[in-house]
């Protein structure tokens, strides 16, 4: 079985020729083919290309570079090109694991009835230093096992190209989620012809510029109106979390003001949701602390439920001298005092110290209009807050509560 492998490009010189060798190089890969379809890169990626198309030569690696409407009708372009019965797709920053290609095709040749076979993967970053195992999930997890998450790491995926061609190819109306979409159209009257492969296959990367990280809320959107269309309603996890990703980056990721977008993303979302998880996403939104107390510039490790762990931080953005106000409630045991020490660049510490109950604290902060900081809170005292509070069965490392966060110029 002749094999072809599809990659659409864009702008990812750093990644591009570790991805393509990680191709080239397959060992008893039969014959194999590499199309790359580049969107018209200006990092220099055409000239890479024609260095390794010079190297591996232009019947085994093809190219072009021109620009397209993104990534699936790059993809759509490339199987329009493709040789091979069985397709593979690898992204430019991925990378093929040693024997993927081989296993794949010797599972499709002793499985003559699977149109799909898939395998694990893990998450490498920039450098090819391995972040994580993706949670991948054998092929009996079935249709509804994506509401849970996507359990198929897209580059272990290998097609036969007919069920692409019955399937219409590449969704080109999903900008991000397009790999999902076709997960999804198989799993569902097809998931008999899926085929899983127990075996490292892929190594997916993620860095600042994947579409993974860099286009969050897109990914998301479009996750769950697809899981909404064919499972009947998006999980609420989805939503979930997408709220913690975005108050993780903050202050530095792209959203300013974390609370007003998390409230308008709810809203619009919600039509893809069930009645009770509707009801759920507006009560928790209102009680989760972190969202009620995320303002524009500064962020502040914390619980949901408005608890400050013993070691926390406290997150500002670039900008003029300011001063940060804390204010809440602890319960040290009596004859004690909670005290916040705010550890600055320098190692100097502001401290404050307050007895049993509610407190407000200033912390004076020196100039840093250049810099993000991210400083290291601690509290001390010799108490254990939830454990005196009679109502409390937590046994977290809590200091006290918050009840707000403000920011002054």
């Amino acid at each position: 079985m002749q094999i072809s492998v599809l990659m659409p490009s864009y702008n990812q010189a750093p990644f591009i020729e570790r991805s393509v060798r990680s191709v080239m190089q397959q060992e008893g890969a039969g014959a194999l083919e590499l199309i790359v379809m580049d969107g018209g890169s200006s990092d220099g990626t055409p000239q890479l290309l024609a260095q390794l198309q010079a190297e591996y030569g232009p019947e085994r690696l093809r190219w072009q570079s021109e620009p397209d409407r993104g990534p699936a009708h790059a993809l759509n372009k490339a199987l329009a090109l493709a040789r091979g019965s069985i397709i593979g797709w690898l992204n430019s920053d991925d990378l093929y694991a040693p024997g993927a290609v081989r296993r794949a095709l010797e599972h499709l040749a002793a499985y003559p009835q699977h149109w799909m076979v898939y395998g694990q993967a893990e998450h490498i970053d920039a450098d090819d230093r391995v972040l994580e195992a993706y949670p991948t999930r054998p092929a009996e997890a079935g249709l509804d096992g994506f509401a849970d998450g996507c359990f198929i790491c897209q580059p272990s995926v290998f097609l036969r190209r007919m069920a692409l061609r019955m399937l219409g190819g590449f969704d080109e109306s999903q900008k991000t989620a397009f790999d999902l979409a076709l997960w999804l159209r198989l799993f569902g009257p097809h998931a008999a012809r899926i085929g899983f492969i127990e075996a490292l296959q892929a190594r997916s990367r993620l860095h600042d510029a994947c579409i993974t990280l860099t286009q969050r809320e897109r990914v998301i959107r479009e996750s769950m109106a697809l899981l909404a269309r064919h499972l009947g309603a998006a999980p609420l996890h989805w939503v979930q979390t997408y709220v913690d990703e975005v108050l993780a980056e903050h202050p530095f990721g792209a959203v300013q003001d974390p609370r007003a977008h998390l409230h308008e993303f709810a809203a619009s979302v919600q039509p893809l949701l069930s009645a009770a998880d509707i009801a759920a996403l507006k009560a928790w939104l209102v009680n989760d602390a972190r969202v009620r107390l995320a303002q524009p510039g500064v962020g502040l490790a914390l619980y949901a439920d408005g608890w400050l762990p013993v070691s926390s931080e406290l997150r500002l953005g670039a900008g003029p001298a300011r001063v940060v106000e804390l204010a809440g409630r602890h319960v040290s045991p009596a004859g004690t005092a909670l005290e916040l020490a705010l550890e600055l660049p320098g190692g100097t510490q502001l401290r404050h110290v307050s007895q049993r109950g509610p407190f407000s604290v200033r912390f004076e902060l020196p100039p840093h209009a250049a810099q993000r900081w991210i400083l290291p809170l601690t509290a001390r005292g010799g108490f254990v807050p939830a454990q005196h509070e009679a109502s409390s069965t937590d046994n977290r490392d809590l200091a006290c509560r918050i009840d707000s966060v403000r920011l002054f110029q």
